[in-house]
């Protein structure tokens, strides 16, 4: 029986898009976006996922590293930030989880990712929890992190259900144990909670704008 579901966020519940920063930043700097989106989307922002480093330290880092002069962090937090929409279908299945399920959010990304997020998406009533690897100092696909999650999950591996975009880190929640599905494109998050006998009909609290009992969304 499945007691938990842990949902991931890109390209599950909201989509984005990392050209836009890199477009931007390319205009304002005249660096091509080609040299920079290695930079932005390496080893750097790994650690900003992280919670290694905060916003002004990852900037300064980007722009040491690709030889940009400096920037305004407004700039800088515009071209992060703003690149996400919601994806409506996926939201509505989301709502459609049984009540009797722990809905637990759980992502790699960064204050600033997040922040963008929010301004999109809004998880109350949605959620249970959030997981989020800034926050807890790890990443998917690392141990800390399933640990994280298994701990906001509240029950055991095999009582949990995970969807991800990413094969390779629905493959990693298996070996610990988390059966799963991957989100394959439009209407894929909702046949797999469908399949798995996750959605019913939704209830009439669903979807209002009730807080989240001790969740820290910002």
């Amino acid at each position: 029986m499945t007691r938990a579901l842990l949902v991931d966020l890109g390209k599950v519940l909201v989509a984005f898009d990392h050209q836009v920063t890199c477009d931007r930043l390319a205009e304002a700097t005249g660096v091509p976006a080609g040299r920079l989106r290695p930079v932005l989307f390496g080893d750097l922002e790994a650690e900003f996922d992280r919670g290694r480093l905060g916003p002004a330290a990852f900037f300064r880092a980007c722009e040491e590293r690709a030889g940009l002069p400096r920037l305004p962090d407004g700039l800088w937090e515009s071209a992060w930030r703003d690149i996400f929409h919601p994806l409506p279908d996926a939201i509505a299945a989301l709502a459609r989880v049984d009540r009797k399920v722990r809905r637990v959010l759980v992502s790699n990304t960064n204050e600033l990712h997040w922040e963008g997020v929010l301004r999109v998406f809004d998880p109350r009533g949605l959620l249970d929890d959030v997981v989020l690897s800034f926050r807890v100092g790890a990443v998917k696909p690392e141990p800390a992190f399933w640990e994280a999650a298994l701990a906001a999950a509240g029950c055991a591996a095999g009582e949990c259900l995970y969807a991800d975009d990413r094969a390779e880190l629905v493959a990693s929640a298996a070996a610990r144990g988390i059966p799963g599905f991957v989100v394959a494109g439009p209407g894929s998050f909702a046949d797999g909670l469908a399949r798995c006998g996750l959605t019913g009909e939704l209830s009439p609290a669903a979807g209002n704008s009730g807080s989240l009992p001790n969740v820290r969304l910002s």
